[in-house]
């Protein structure tokens, strides 16, 4: 093993003791502790992390990623072998032939097999998890121990990014006798392929603390204790040596970097949007939603907010650094224009008295923001922009998961919420704009060019000529503008040199904007 830790020495004895159930003498010898990793947090739980119970967001998918294997894995530079060694596609019969590692095992000692590739997309089938999106899968089929042939309905170009680098693979001996997966949080539930075994998990504490697969066949992780914590201070942590990475403000760029920390920036791969329940009248009206983007400045919401920390968001979604962006000239310019979003208003049939609008009723045209603790500062914002339009505004701040609920429900006028995966494959699309996916984040515009647009970019496997349908896309969704990114906050992460973390190429999994890829924690030396 290298890059022994040995830091925040009585602070990690405390937490060790308090926390973790870590034990260790006050004074042993160098080679005798146990090299522990602690990641804060300050949100601390995602779920129990199995397919089925880890939370649909990506650091959910982190959590249990450290423990379950995909066929294939993204690095800094892209696709990346996993549990499959190579792969191939046949265009003229739609396929994917994966050619699968021998010798692998699962934490319980119980061989990896091609059954069990056949056996999760099966049961995929049957019990459908947020991280299986397996619907362009036509059959698969077992060659021999170690091949799997997949058939797919129609060419789809994202099928690696989405399908094959995502989807846990599953042990049949353990998930055969499941019918509740829901329901499965035993021991049994966390037994993977992948370079960690969960070892505690506490969800009142945000506890995650995982124990190093020695046996691991891309070799042996680089850190045998590897902790997530949940922290109320990134910052404080980070210097008292609590922890060894953390994202922070950038206000503590400098102050972290002087103590020797790494700090890097992420890309501009996570929105915060504005969510129009558009099934609820006024939001049903395409003008009203237009009027409301039109009363909004974003400029001075990312200076105000985000202390000039971000940039403004893009109506397409996605934001200018990526390589799919259409280009601003490409896109409608919904610019603060109070007078045009007034005159719009109007238009419709609301009267403007005393600088204020009212219903068909003659009562004041009222309507509710909702939104997490988190992005209150936002929430406020926004309302003073629109009472300043001359609408009602009440902002209501709840818990998150009572937010991602309540959109779900579409209990709800205006929501402002928030995801990654920008950055990813453009397929990421559909669980952000139709469709039924991720409901809590999902516009579910049901507008069929829009739906057309995106089956067309999604079928084309040329690059450039999918990159053009992929600005459609953003062309259609702006101008009918179910939802609105407000601004792309500028991430900042800190860490020091234990693990030499990196950005991975479109996201890791489906695209989560975030510098914890588990190959930074794998040994760089010969395979197992």
């Amino acid at each position: 093993m290298k890059n022994k830790l040995v830091i925040g020495l009585a602070t990690l004895l405390i937490i060790a003791l308090a926390v973790t159930g870590i034990s260790c003498s006050s004074s042993p010898a160098e080679d005798t502790f146990v090299e522990t990793y602690i990641i804060g947090d300050e949100d601390g739980d995602w779920g129990y992390p199995t397919p089925y119970t880890s939370y649909p967001r990506g650091p959910g998918y982190l959590r249990l990623s450290y423990i379950f294997d995909t066929l294939v894995w993204k690095d800094s530079e892209g696709f990346t072998e996993a549990l499959a060694k190579d792969w191939s596609f046949a265009e003229d019969e739609l396929s994917y032939t994966f050619n699968l590692r021998e010798g692998v095992n699962w934490h319980d000692g119980e061989s990896f097999s091609a059954a069990d590739v056949v056996f999760t997309y099966e049961y995929y089938e049957k019990h459908p998890s947020h991280w299986a999106q397996i619907d362009k899968i036509k059959d698969m089929e077992k060659l021999d121990e170690h091949t799997v042939k997949i058939y797919l309905e129609e060419p789809y170009a994202p099928f690696l990014n989405n399908v094959a680098g995502v989807m846990p693979i599953l042990p049949r001996h353990i998930w055969e006798e499941v019918d509740e997966p829901e329901e499965f949080t035993t021991a049994e539930a966390v037994i993977g392929t992948g370079p960690y075994e969960l070892e505690k998990y506490r969800r009142e504490e945000g506890l995650y603390r995982y124990e190093a697969n020695p046996d691991y066949y891309l070799g042996e992780p680089l850190v045998e204790q590897l902790l997530f914590i949940k922290v109320s201070d990134p910052h404080l942590a980070l210097q008292r040596g609590d922890v060894n990475y953390a994202m922070v403000e950038a206000e503590a760029k400098g102050t972290l970097k002087n103590a020797g920390y790494e700090v890097v920036q992420g890309e501009h791969d996570f929105n915060l949007k504005l969510m129009f329940n558009h099934t609820r009248e006024p939001f049903d009206q395409l003008e009203f939603r237009q009027a409301v983007a039109r009363a909004i400045d974003l400029e001075k919401l990312v200076e105000r907010a985000l202390r000039g920390h971000g940039i403004p968001g893009s109506p397409g979604m996605i934001s200018p650094d990526s390589y799919w962006f259409a280009g601003e000239d490409a896109l409608p310019d919904y610019g603060q224009d109070m007078e045009k979003a007034r005159r719009m208003i109007e238009e419709m049939g609301y009267s403007f008295q005393g600088e204020k609008f009212k219903d068909k009723d003659g009562e004041p045209l009222s309507m509710e923001i909702l939104t997490a603790a988190d992005y209150s500062r936002e929430a406020e914002i926004v309302a003073g922009q629109l009472e300043e339009l001359g609408l009602k505004i009440e902002t209501r701040s709840a818990e998150r998961n009572v937010v991602d609920n309540r959109i779900r429900d579409w209990n709800y006028d205006m929501a402002i919420t928030a995801h990654g995966g920008l950055g990813g494959d453009p397929e990421i699309f559909w669980r952000f704009m139709v469709g039924e996916s991720s409901p809590h984040l999902n516009a579910r515009y049901d507008y069929p060019p829009l739906k057309e647009a995106l089956q067309n970019q999604a079928r084309e496997m040329d690059l450039s000529k999918r990159k053009e349908l992929a600005e459609e896309v953003q062309r259609i969704f702006a101008a009918e503008i179910p939802s609105y990114t407000l601004h792309y906050p500028a991430w900042y992460f800190a860490y020091d040199e234990t693990v030499d973390w990196f950005f991975t190429r479109d996201g890791i999994g489906v695209g989560t904007p975030l510098p914890l890829n588990k190959m930074a924690l794998v040994d760089e030396g010969e395979e197992l």
